[in-house]
């Protein structure tokens, strides 16, 4: 089993309104693909499909949802929510699928539905829709079916900075347990037999903006050419 761990101090910010709603859009059911979806059908299409088993961080979450975006300029730009609805349940298992351009994606926001409604966790910047942070990342080549991991995003009030509370997040990617492989196998036969794993990368101190993983990684990567490091850090 692989795992990435990273906690960081955050301010604390509940989206807005009409923000919420996009991100939530992705959790009114459990997102899917068409049945007849293949690597052959995706390969026609230029296009690519993650799967992301999505942890439940309460048991007081009854749906779940992860705002997915891409890079743009000096932040992250909101493209695509997915979601998990009824994630206690029993009988299914807690995978959303998402057809999606090959490139390489961005974790932006987490959000949590429960009894007394949302709570959403995102690093947003002032301009709608564009993001400072990426808590993982992930990348898709055309014609793949790809199982990015399961992913489990813990965020908790720590106390009170000078902008408001602060939030401490937890975010940690493993593989899906070896029950719900085999759930996902009887239930998904199709995307079962055509996917392969690799893992989200999550970035490994805190929410980076574009501009300080893109400035370590040409570090890292001066210093490999030195002889410095064996390898570049996750995500370069």
């Amino acid at each position: 089993m692989v795992a990435w761990r990273r906690k960081a101090c955050i301010a604390s910010r509940w989206l807005a309104a009409g923000l919420a709603c996009t991100l939530l859009a992705g959790c009114a059911k459990t997102s899917r693909v068409g049945d007849d979806v293949s690597t052959q059908s995706l390969t026609r299409s230029g296009k690519a499909v993650a799967l992301m088993r999505v942890g439940t961080p309460s048991p007081k979450c009854n749906s779940l949802g992860v705002l997915l975006g891409t890079r743009e300029g000096n932040g992250f730009r909101r493209k695509q929510p997915i979601g998990v609805a009824n994630v206690r349940s029993l009988a299914d298992v807690p995978v959303a699928e998402v057809e999606l351009e090959p490139g390489e994606y961005h974790v932006l926001a987490f959000s949590c539905i429960g009894d007394k409604g949302p709570a959403i966790v995102g690093d947003n910047a002032a301009e709608a829709g564009l993001y400072r942070s990426s808590y993982a990342s992930f990348t898709l080549q055309a014609g793949e079916v790809v199982n990015v991991g399961s992913l489990t995003f813990n965020a908790s009030h720590t106390g009170r900075s000078t902008f408001g509370r602060e939030v401490r997040v937890d975010v940690e990617v493993v593989d899906w347990p070896l029950a719900e492989l085999e759930r996902f196998r009887q239930r998904r036969p199709a995307l079962y037999a055509a996917m392969k794993t690799r893992l989200m990368t999550v970035a490994p101190r805190g929410p980076q903006t574009a501009n300080a993983q893109g400035a370590t990684c040409t570090r890292a990567r001066q210093l490999q050419a030195e002889g410095k490091l064996a390898a570049l850090p996750n995500g370069c």
